[in-house]
This record gives structure tokens, sequence and C-alpha cells, in this order.
């Protein structure tokens, strides 16, 4: 395993996924690529307390809390899933995490979750970690 693309949207949950993927690229001394996908549309970071008041903030503070993980950030537009594969296609990764986030409820909600979408259109692995604990 060489390269690992964690997905975040600052929020607690995916900071769990962040801190999963950091370990894991630890333990198998692999670069760790955190991409920040906002939505065209989504208008809820403005007013949410839940995410960071500064991602640019979040994303430059990533190496400083995974000491001796090779740390890369990227911040894009557009759709989460769409461009968590595409990036991961794009540098070859061989694994792709991100959090389960989005994917309770009834199966109509659940099948065009983030996690579930990357789960059928990724080009890799893909490591669901189990944000509960932060919802």
């Amino acid at each position: 395993m060489t390269t690992i693309v964690v997905g975040t949207d600052t929020s607690a949950s995916a900071d769990l996924a962040v801190e999963n993927a950091a370990r894991l690229a630890k333990e198998r001394d692999a670069e760790l690529l955190v991409l920040l996908v906002r939505a065209n549309d989504d208008l809820r970071r403005t007013v949410d307390p839940g995410f960071a008041a500064d991602p640019q903030g979040y994303l430059a503070r990533l190496s400083e809390r995974f000491p001796g993980v090779t740390t890369t950030t990227r911040m894009e537009t557009g759709d989460p899933a769409e461009r968590l594969c595409a990036v991961a296609g794009e540098v070859n990764a061989d694994t792709i995490v991100v959090g389960n986030r989005g994917t309770q409820g009834a199966w109509w909600r659940v099948k065009d979750s983030v996690p579930n979408l990357v789960l059928r259109h990724a080009p890799c692995s893909v490591y669901i970690v189990d944000t509960r604990r932060a919802q």
C-alpha cells in the first residue's frame, strides 16, 4: 500500500475517518492524501457549527497532527463521491477511506450516500470507518 485517499468535510465524523486513515498510512508507510470536497450547493457550512470554521486551517494542521505520516491535502468543489473516486484514480491510490456517516436510515437514503457511491464506483479498495461515536 503506497497511497491512501481520505475524504473529509471537516465534521467530527469525517475527522474519525481521517484519524483512521492516518493510522493506516503510518502502519503501512503509505502517503496520505486528505481531500476536502465542497459540494456546489452546500450552504449549510456557513451556519453549521459541526464543521470547521476554517477548512484551510484544518487541512494545514493535519501534518502536525500526524507526525511520521507523509500528508498532502487538496480542496476541490463538486460532487464528493465523484471527486473522491476521480482523485483516487488520478493518484493511483490503493485505498479510499470514508466515514459511514449518512449510511443510516431507509434504503432509499442509503443508496445515494457518499460512502455507498464511493464503494460502488471506486477504482481501488474502500475502507469504511464506523463514525457513530462522533454523531
